[in-house]
């Protein structure tokens, strides 16, 4: 009697299950012949040891399996280790590497996946178990190789592909879309794969590529009203504003209560500059008691962002928000869009009266006082910068921004004591911002503690080797002091690489030729930071040094004047001119 054996994995459970169905079929036979008389035979010949291994390595392979059914993963590894003593067959290599990898013992189970692949290498399912061992024992890269095989061996795969497309989309993202489009066309759509596809264009900025797989997912769920919505959504983003608007306005004919999808329609209307449709849309949405004071909000903020397109909005984005404001007057909310379109449109008045607002609504909001702070910065008013953000510091006493900032006030008022305390604060919140360095490096030098200072712009140039401002802030620093002059002049040259017309910049590089003795060259240079029209006393009064060194005392004074003129509270300047000399 024979029974035929169909093996649907290679290896010792094939061999296993083989043996297992030729001892049936002896027990069958047997109880078929109880009544025939019984004929004694010769004994069969005694198994060869290979045999007999063979046979032992089945019987430690079923206990394995049973143990891990039962889900005794331990013993399960101990028959699993026993069975390859006596045959080391790839398919208890599998195995056991997945109960090894279940049992977090992910080096072992690694290595027991790739025997199992290095005995049989086109064997997918055997790869696609190290993979997995690989994704769990945090080795994505070599889990991308294997699935990289799995497709060339099984290009029928979707899951395989899908699984890939996962794995590049760290390390290669327009790779992972480019596979995952690749499926939808060589498989048709799968809801999961579109899903991923839409995801991952838009974290790419590739919108189009989005609406694409998003209306690939309505085909399949056309009922889906959030679907289409998202879908309109990633029209506009994709600038297809007329596709989004008809999907925007079929949403609302079919749901004419839902002032969502009314809105939705009005942001497109915005969008293509259809300013009185989009008023009429949003105006009855604006005065609508029952809508809440979010949806009223976002109607604003479809205003304010339409501003960066077409600054002439900003009027109508500005009366908006001040509707707003005031049905809720004491939503910080209103006030801070108001003070960023007074940024916008230059309007500090506006800016700051809004922004001041926020810090009262919401003081623990740092951008309010930091915006607020801008407003006087810009106008070089440092008196109220300091006044604003010594405020903000009893709120905010942790917050970098404001400890530099403050900071940057107090040293140009003059107060570099002050400023070293909230420098050193910032620069304790967050070591490694050059810019909080190289500007406590500048206080530390203005009050001549020059062991601080030089320290400090070196770690600065560690941080940042190329950064301009502190190569030239270190480089005069030096030449004030008449120290490392090759040094300073090789620092200043890289500065002005990356800032030729820089008039400060210039302004050093003729300083440290004047330390050089280079007058000539140092007069070159200082007379083009004159002529970029930023130079202030100190560049005068360079000028007139040089020419003193030069022995041309009458330009020297001409200079000097114009520097006194500029500076008339500088008590040295006024001395030397008296003087008439250095």
């Amino acid at each position: 009697m024979e029974f035929p054996v169909k093996c649907e994995v290679d290896g010792l459970y094939c061999r296993w299950l083989a043996s297992l169905v030729l001892v049936l079929g002896v027990i069958f036979m047997g109880g078929c012949s109880s009544d025939v008389k019984t004929v004694r035979e010769s004994p069969p010949p005694e198994p060869t040891v290979n045999k007999a291994m063979q046979e032992l390595a089945i019987q430690h392979f079923i206990e394995g399996s049973l143990w891990e059914q039962k889900g005794e993963l331990a013993q399960a590894v101990l028959e699993y280790q026993e069975a390859l003593r006596y045959d080391k067959d790839p398919a208890t290599y599998y195995v056991l590497s997945r109960v090894y990898s279940g049992l977090n013992k992910h080096v072992a189970a690694v290595e027991a996946g790739r025997e199992a692949v290095q005995m049989v290498p086109d064997n997918v399912e055997y790869r696609k178990n190290l993979a997995i061992v690989y994704l769990t024992a945090m080795q994505p890269d070599s889990a991308l190789r294997q699935y990289e095989e799995v497709v060339r061996l099984d290009s029928s795969s979707v899951e395989s592909w899908f699984n890939l497309a996962r794995l590049y989309q760290v390390r290669s993202p327009f790779k992972a879309l480019e596979i995952l489009e690749s499926i939808t066309n060589r498989f048709g759509p799968e809801w999961d794969v579109l899903l991923q596809t839409a995801d991952l264009s838009n974290k790419l900025n590739r919108f189009d590529h989005a609406a694409s797989a998003l209306e690939k997912m309505v085909e399949i769920d056309p009922a889906n009203q959030e679907l289409r919505r998202t879908l309109g959504q990633t029209y506009m983003r994709a600038g297809q504003n007329d596709s989004a608007l008809a999907i925007f306005s079929a949403l609302h004919d079919e749901n004419p209560g839902n002032l969502e999808f009314l809105a939705d329609v009005g942001a497109v209307h915005l969008a293509l500059k259809n300013y009185p449709q989009a008023e009429s849309e949003f105006g009855s949405l604006l005065s609508n008691d029952t809508v809440n004071v979010d949806a009223k909000l976002r109607i604003g903020e479809a205003y304010f962002g339409q501003i960066e397109k077409d600054s002439t909005i900003a009027p109508q984005a500005q009366m908006v928000f001040e509707r707003i404001r005031e049905q809720i007057p004491q939503d910080w909310r209103p006030y801070w869009f108001l003070g960023a379109i007074g940024s916008i449109t230059h309007n500090d008045s506006l800016s700051a009266r809004s922004f001041r607002r926020v810090t009262e609504l919401a003081s623990w909001n740092a951008d309010a006082w930091v915006y607020l702070s801008s407003v006087f910065l810009s106008k070089n008013n440092f008196s109220e910068v300091a006044h604003v953000l010594e405020s903000a510091l009893k709120v905010l006493p942790d917050d970098f921004r404001v400890n530099f900032l403050l900071g940057v006030a107090y040293n140009r008022l003059g107060k570099n004591v002050e400023a070293v305390s909230v420098l050193e604060h910032a620069h304790s919140i967050n070591p490694k911002d050059v810019d909080a360095i190289s500007q406590l490096a500048l206080v530390y030098d203005g009050l001549k503690h020059f062991n601080e200072s030089d320290s400090l712009y070196e770690e600065a140039l560690r941080l940042d080797p190329s950064n301009h401002l502190v190569l030239n802030n270190y480089s005069y620093s030096l030449a004030e002091r008449n120290e490392q002059l090759d040094r300073a002049l090789d620092m200043v040259k890289k500065a002005l690489e990356a800032q030729p017309k820089n008039a400060s910049y210039l302004d050093t590089m003729g300083w440290v030729y004047f330390r050089m003795e280079r007058y000539d060259e140092a007069a070159s240079y200082v007379k083009r930071a004159l002529a970029e029209g930023e130079a202030n006393a100190t560049v005068y009064e360079h000028l007139g040094d040089i020419y003193f060194k030069m022995n041309d005392k009458k330009a020297a004074l001409e200079q000097w004047n114009i520097a006194l003129h500029l500076d008339s509270e500088n008590r040295q300047l006024r001395e030397k001119v008296l003087r008439g000399s250095l």
